[in-house]
């Protein structure tokens, strides 16, 4: 196989950054404007009768546009070449520079060169990348939510709450005459008749709300803002124990990098 050239891949990682940056800001911008893209609601009301005029707001279905890990999936699909064509290039330039392996949460992820090693440092460390994790859309706490089986989601990261349903009821006034007792005792006792007013409670309906979501839980959030510090603090240890190296293809891949903070 003919191997790359460095300046072809220097060209390639250069034309690629942008994307890169580009991904994440607008990601990030993304989740803070766009957090309704992920939630859904479906609304239904049954008349008891046809004589009931059903209130618009009472039905109806807002579909969830996406989850965070459709989102994702795209984002990962997107920057995969440039994260290799990166740690490649790095390697390259390591040739006869220090080494070491890099262990993350006991797990060793192969030997890297002291350049890469860095280059992974300042990718994680980058203020823009914590920015769009801290900003991924999370389920709120204050609601209990279980995995749709809502066949409209089939196959996706969406989450439901419990279906709520409830009668829909309406207060109905009504006119009477109330008695009078002094009605029949004189034939010359003509009253205006008085009325009164009662009021009935009639059951028109019932009414179902139930909410969905694609957003991440507040723990998987939290889980990976603390992988990416596992992650840093792992890359410092293992510089300190570099050593020289060939130059051969980079083994921190976009897909090792991706799974370990969005597996």
């Amino acid at each position: 196989m003919k191997k790359k050239k460095l300046n072809v891949l220097l060209a390639k990682t250069e034309a690629l950054s942008k994307r890169w940056k580009d991904s994440l800001a607008d990601y990030t911008k993304y989740f803070k404007g766009n957090q309704g893209a992920f939630k859904g609601i479906q609304k239904t009301y049954t008349p008891k009768d046809e004589s009931v005029i059903i209130d618009p707001k009472n039905i109806g279905t807002t579909y969830v546009v996406t989850t965070v890990d459709e989102k994702f999936d795209y984002f990962k699909s997107s920057n995969e070449e440039y994260i290799n064509a990166l740690f490649s290039q790095e390697k390259t330039n390591s040739m006869g520079v220090a080494v070491a392996e890099l262990i993350v949460e006991g797990k060793s992820w192969g030997t890297f060169s002291s350049l890469e090693l860095l280059r992974l440092k300042s990718l994680i460390e980058n203020q823009a990348l914590k920015n769009m994790c801290s900003s991924i859309p999370v389920r709120s706490d204050a609601r209990l939510w279980e995995e749709s089986n809502n066949e409209t989601y089939a196959s996706r990261e969406v989450f439901e709450t419990t279906l709520s349903k409830f009668p829909d009821k309406t207060t109905v006034i009504e006119n009477y005459i109330l008695i009078d007792p002094n009605i029949g005792k004189s034939e010359s006792y003509s009253p205006e008749p008085v009325t009164g007013k009662r009021n009935t409670t009639v059951e028109l309906g019932v009414k179902t709300v139930q909410e969905f979501s694609g957003e991440w839980s507040h723990v998987k959030r939290a889980g990976l803002l603390k992988k990416l510090d596992v992650l840093r603090v792992s890359v410092i240890e293992a510089l300190k124990e570099a050593n020289n190296c060939e130059v051969v293809e980079s083994e921190l891949t976009a897909e090792k990098l991706f799974n370990h903070l969005l597996g």
